[in-house]
């Protein structure tokens, strides 16, 4: 008589179940980068990563050459996203929109790409646990991926590897020695991400008590502790004194008054989207650990079924409803990867902790969720760079029709609609002279939209042509000109 295993299926059924599931975990894990590197791509051509500051960060990268000064909290995450972009300044002819469209493309990936380090780091039947970094992708860096300048997802991603690092290699004492010394960058990612520092404190709590009697063992959690308490207080110190107190409040108001959901009249689709997935996850989770096996089966399958039509809603909407696109709320969701990679990394501790089964959540309905996750997820992030291509135009026509200085209030009213919609989403009104540098054809500046009238804060004063920065292929003359002109100037 052919043996059964505990769950009643036959050693070689349960074979072909596991391979059967390492297929769709590397198709899982291979369309979601594939995706991601599509979509980054597509907006890179248009440099969709200078929304907001990046357009204003760019500038600086370009004209300083050179990497940040040191003693900041996010140092680790500007010197992973700026070196690339200096080398390109420094040492080719690259053009500063080059620049531009490299950088956009550096910003969007390099969270899959951390994301993606994980994988090596599991050993063969442990793939399943890729699916957790990879749904914080999903779930998280889409919410925010129009403001691909903000830090937080890139060291959620960094943060990953440590978790996958601690919870499935640190073993040996040359796995316990990189963990070690990779936490010491931690210092210089994000004062924001002490909710992941505190998943990792939970991780290493998990083995204290394997620690008793393993000298070896011991020495390390104690380490691991002091560094991560050390870490943990150190950023808990930035967000109590921050730089700018200024950032603190804006953070709170977007988190009490919704902003990071909806801001005049337009919401956050893939927040949304992310969210309703999450809980179709949770619905099979539940039903797994609840119901017997047929039963669950068929709920599973149900739920994958509701799901599959809310999702083919979010992508019909991303494509035909205006307002699905808030870049002021994807904005104010910048620390969204931070709070769902915290509430997944602390469901894998507990999943391991307790050794439920991967029955519970490695399931079919599982992976058709992720898949059709990040299919609707990709469609809105493809929606939005058309928006924002359609933007570049307008940007680049106005600039090409006016001379001069161009008054702010002039521009936001035209004869086009679409484009005055476009014009309020994606400005930021201190950004627009680094943007209208920028994007100027061919790299000739004849015009540049003012600030709005009472502005204090203007790193970039285009009424103050003798400060302009100085950007080799950027030729300022003609604005110089013909702004000395409306001012009668001789």
């Amino acid at each position: 008589m052919r043996a059964k295993s505990t769950n009643g299926l036959s050693h070689h059924s349960k074979t072909l179940l596991a391979t059967e599931h390492t297929r769709s975990l590397y198709l899982t894990y291979g369309l979601v980068l594939a995706t991601n590197l599509a979509s980054s791509l597509y907006a890179s051509f248009d440099a969709r990563g200078l929304y907001a500051d990046g357009a204003a960060l760019l500038v600086v990268i370009y004209e300083r050459n050179w990497l940040p000064p040191i003693g900041g909290t996010r140092d680790v995450v500007e010197i992973l996203r700026q070196l690339p972009i200096i080398l390109l300044s420094r040492y080719s002819s690259a053009s500063l929109i080059e620049c531009g469209q490299a950088f956009t493309f550096v910003m969007l990936t390099l969270p899959t790409m951390l994301c993606a380090l994980c994988w090596p780091i599991l050993r063969r039947n442990d793939k399943a646990w890729i699916l957790f970094p990879l749904a914080s992708l999903l779930v998280g860096f889409a919410a925010t991926s129009i403001n691909a300048v903000g830090e937080a997802a890139i060291a959620t991603s960094y943060y990953w590897i440590l978790l996958f690092l601690l919870l499935f290699k640190v073993r040996s004492i040359e796995w316990q020695a990189l963990f070690l010394l990779l936490c010491i960058p931690a210092l210089g990612l994000h004062e924001g991400a002490f909710p992941l520092t505190a998943v990792l404190l939970l991780a290493i709590a998990m083995r204290v008590h394997a620690a008793v009697g393993h000298p070896r063992e011991r020495l390390f959690v104690g380490l691991a502790l002091l560094l991560l308490v050390a870490l943990f207080a150190y950023q808990i110190d930035w967000v109590v004194y921050p730089r700018y107190p200024g950032d603190r409040e804006i953070i709170v108001r977007g988190l009490v008054q919704l902003e990071f959901l909806y801001f005049e009249n337009h919401f956050n689709l893939p927040v949304i989207t992310g969210a309703l997935a999450v809980l179709a996850l949770l619905a099979v989770f539940f039903v797994y650990a609840t119901r017997p096996a047929e039963k669950a089966v068929r709920l599973a399958n149900m739920i994958a079924v509701a799901w599959a039509v809310l999702a083919l809603v979010a992508m019909a909407t991303a494509i035909a409803v205006e307002q699905s696109l808030s870049p002021h709320s994807q904005f104010q969701s910048r620390y969204h990867p931070i709070f769902v990679s915290a509430m997944l990394g602390t469901c894998m501790i507990l999943l391991l902790r307790y050794k439920l089964s991967n029955r519970l959540w490695l399931q079919p309905a599982t992976i058709f969720i992720l898949i059709s996750l990040c299919a609707a997820q990709a469609v809105a992030d493809v929606a939005a760079t058309r928006r924002w291509n359609d933007y570049v135009v307008d940007l680049q026509s106005r600039l090409t029709r006016e001379r001069g200085l161009i008054p702010w209030d002039t521009a936001l009213h035209t004869a086009n609609e679409r484009a005055d919609i476009n014009w309020r989403l994606f400005e930021m009104a201190w950004v627009i002279p680094y943007t209208c540098v920028i994007f100027a054809p061919n790299g000739i500046v004849s015009s540049i939209v003012d600030l709005p009238e009472g502005t204090t804060f203007r790193p970039l004063d285009p009424e103050r042509p003798e400060r302009l920065p100085k950007l080799r292929g950027v030729n300022f003359a003609p604005y110089k000109s013909f702004f000395d002109a409306q001012k009668g100037y001789p």
